[in-house]
């Protein structure tokens, strides 16, 4: 099972645009026309990215052969970067040093620039590298403002179907008559693929997208793509019992300090329940705080590897930790990747938390972004990450201690059984330690 989050470019990859090291989630294979794309761990070097007052605009040539040249240079800078630069030097088994010559005949003809950086993307595609992508001029600007143009769904892969689980609030999707647990078969027409979604939303324009209903029956629904903020709100939801529910889906500066406040007021809580399951990573910084908020002194969480094979040891923060001492339960998926599968494999590794849900995405590679001289920008994985035992998170991602089967009715009836697990988990732990204390 394959989660993504539409997003408004074509094979659009996600990365949180901000400060110095960045673990986040990259979707190679594809867009969230709500927030973000899937899949992995970036080292994000700030400074990238510059200021642009107004989005790019398509370029004119004064010739097909201005043109050829133009997005054939394109094309093999970015090719040239990944050489030099991508943190595999087998190139993921990929016939890399081919790879030019093999697609610079279609980028030379691409219509556009979306539809050359779908070249391009294909191209980087060989490498099978969730951290290894390309963005448009325009995406690379939307980057920057922190916003982008969404329809509002989010589908996640299912027994072979697209089936939408989220609805963006504030979106089209979301004011239209479409549910969770609807499934998407096309838009504009075009077939969804089976493992990518290749498509674009530009601001203001109106897509019509096809679906098949609970009853079984096909429903055309026009929406509008608007532009909205990248920031999604944490969600935070109290038990009777007195556990407490925390969502975020970021690592970054924001969201950790919101999370350390809530585990200091919420310091003699029986139990949390961690949902990573929208968690696509973010920063390195937020991961080492978040990772010192649920044990009393630092640890250390694995190491990164370069191309060369140097080996750097990774710690949590210097700071001291809310400390978190309570029963926790984190609840992982295929949305959880980069620095959420870091920080699961940590609780896990340290017998921290139980882990319930499914495998994690696998896609844990650091890694930088570039710009091109178009105005585009590439993100190209560096290095590789070691557990503290030593296995790969990259390709395998973290298996739950307690795996729960996703299925397309659960979704249809509103119902969490991931949460209803971890809920019935703590009621177990809380009676077990009661009777050990009588």
């Amino acid at each position: 099972m394959s989660r993504f989050w539409l997003l408004s470019a074509v094979g659009r990859f996600w990365q949180v645009p901000l400060s110095a090291l960045t673990l986040t989630l990259l979707r190679p294979i594809t867009c969230s026309l709500f927030g973000r794309v899937l899949l992995g761990a970036v080292l994000f070097l700030g400074g990238c990215s510059l200021p642009r007052n107004s989005a790019p605009i398509e370029p004119v040539y004064a010739s097909v052969a201005a043109r050829t040249k133009a997005q054939q240079e394109v094309l093999f800078e970015a090719w040239k970067l990944v050489n030099k630069r991508f943190y595999n030097p087998e190139f993921n088994g990929a016939e890399w040093a081919t790879a030019y010559d093999r697609y610079k005949d279609e980028a030379a003809t691409a219509g556009s620039k979306e539809k050359l950086y779908d070249v391009i993307n294909d191209m980087l595609g060989e490498l099978d590298d969730g951290h290894t992508g390309a963005l448009t001029p325009r995406a690379a600007w939307e980057e920057y403002r922190e916003e982008r143009a969404f329809v509002g769904l989010n589908l996640e892969r299912l027994d072979g179907q697209w089936v939408i689980t989220e609805l963006r609030q504030g979106s089209s999707a979301a004011e239209s008559e479409i549910a969770p647990g609807w499934i998407a078969l096309s838009r504009d027409g075009e077939s969804l693929g089976e493992d990518r979604l290749n498509f674009e939303s530009l601001p203001g324009e109106t897509y019509t997208w096809l679906f098949t209903d609970p009853e079984g029956d096909e429903r055309s629904v026009p929406l509008l793509a608007r532009t909205l903020p990248d920031w999604m709100p944490p969600e935070e939801k109290h038990s009777a019992e007195g556990w407490i529910y925390l969502r975020f889906d970021e690592f970054e500066s924001e969201y950790h300090k919101w999370l350390g406040d809530r585990l200091k007021e919420h310091d003699e809580a029986p139990g949390i329940i961690l949902d990573l399951r929208n968690n696509g990573g973010g920063s390195v910084s937020s991961l080492e705080h978040v990772i010192n908020d649920f044990f009393e002194d630092r640890v250390s969480y694995g190491a990164f590897v370069s191309r060369e094979g140097k080996r750097d040891d990774e710690k949590s923060a210097w700071r001291n930790g809310e400390g978190y001492d309570g029963p926790v339960v984190a609840l992982i998926g295929g949305g959880s990747a980069s620095s959420a599968e870091i920080f699961a494999q940590v609780l896990k590794h340290y017998e921290r938390a139980t882990l319930i849900g499914r495998p994690t995405a696998g896609v844990v590679i650091a890694s930088r972004k570039f710009r091109l001289d178009d105005g585009g920008e590439i993100q190209i994985g560096l290095q590789d990450f070691q557990t503290l035992d030593g296995s790969r998170l990259e390709g395998n991602g973290v298996k739950p201690d307690v795996e729960i089967e996703r299925s397309l009715s659960d979704i249809r009836e509103g119902r969490d059984a991931d949460l209803e697990a971890a809920v019935e988990w703590l009621r177990v732990h809380a009676s077990a330690k009661a009777r050990a204390n009588l």
